[in-house]
């Protein structure tokens, strides 16, 4: 909890914050009003969590539209709250990091993304494995409870305080994984993560929710893909039937693209 709570833990999360672009919360504070005056936002901030008495205030729904016409809500937190989210994944991310997530895992890290996935690719290809069970998971942010979630991450954080205020963040929105809150990307990991561990011993590459699996048979490439879709299985996931599928000689090119 001091890695969340103590000023200077909560001016380094507002920084991070404040360098990326972001729509108001309820409140409808922008970060430009939020700078305004905050040192002192800050210092309340921490003593209403020293104290145990910080509660997030209500979320934004906000529909969006993406590139292929698919509408979703993103919840989004206001700007103190954001503050708060972004002190608790630095605080417990490094630990994940080095515990939880698998080296072959891409997005949603730092300095890990597509790039990194295809590389990661590649070195399997030029070692003959060509073929490629492709499976995207099916809503891998619906679902789920806050006490599941903090079950998960109880798997690696003993703080008791610290775990109790990750179940009341998650309590906010209408899923603990829902888009918006500041621990969404991390926490998409972390389910997945359980997935990971089932398919260690593959020839495999993650970025995001997007397996790739590498065979040199297509014999091998079905029974890769079934064992992956019983590890999913196993943790209440799925393929996306639409989206999954064989590759024969596939070109890492046509890999990790945002519609498969």
């Amino acid at each position: 909890m001091p890695l969340v709570y103590e000023e200077a833990h909560l001016r380094r999360a507002a920084r991070a914050c404040m360098r990326r672009r972001s729509a108001p919360g309820a409140d409808k504070a922008t970060w430009a009003k939020w700078r305004d005056g905050a040192g002192a936002k800050i210092t309340a901030l921490s003593e209403a969590l020293r104290a145990g008495t910080w509660s997030p205030a209500p979320l934004r729904p906000v529909l969006i539209t993406n590139y292929f016409g698919k509408q979703f809500h993103v919840y989004v937190p206001t700007a103190a709250d954001r503050v708060v989210h972004r002190a608790m994944r630095n605080a417990v991310e490094p630990l994940l990091e080095e515990r939880a997530f698998r080296d072959w895992v891409s997005g949603y890290r730092p300095r890990r993304n597509r790039i990194t996935a295809l590389s990661h690719v590649m070195a399997h290809m030029e070692a003959g494995r060509r073929f490629v069970a492709d499976i995207d998971v099916a809503r891998a942010s619906a679902g789920s409870t806050p006490e599941e979630v903090t079950g998960w991450l109880a798997d690696y954080v003993t703080d008791g305080t610290f775990l109790a205020l990750f179940r009341t963040v998650l309590s906010g929105p209408p899923e603990p994984i829902a888009p918006g809150t500041g621990l969404a990307p991390l926490l998409i990991n972390l389910r997945l993560s359980r997935v990971d561990a089932r398919l260690d011993g593959l020839a495999v590459v993650r970025f995001a929710d997007n397996y790739c699996l590498l065979t040199d048979t297509p014999q091998a490439a079905e029974r890769a893909y079934a064992q992956a879709a019983a590890a999913l299985a196993a943790e209440g996931l799925a393929p996306n039937a639409r989206k999954s599928r064989i590759r024969g000689h596939a070109n890492p090119e046509d890999l990790f693209l945002l519609e498969g």
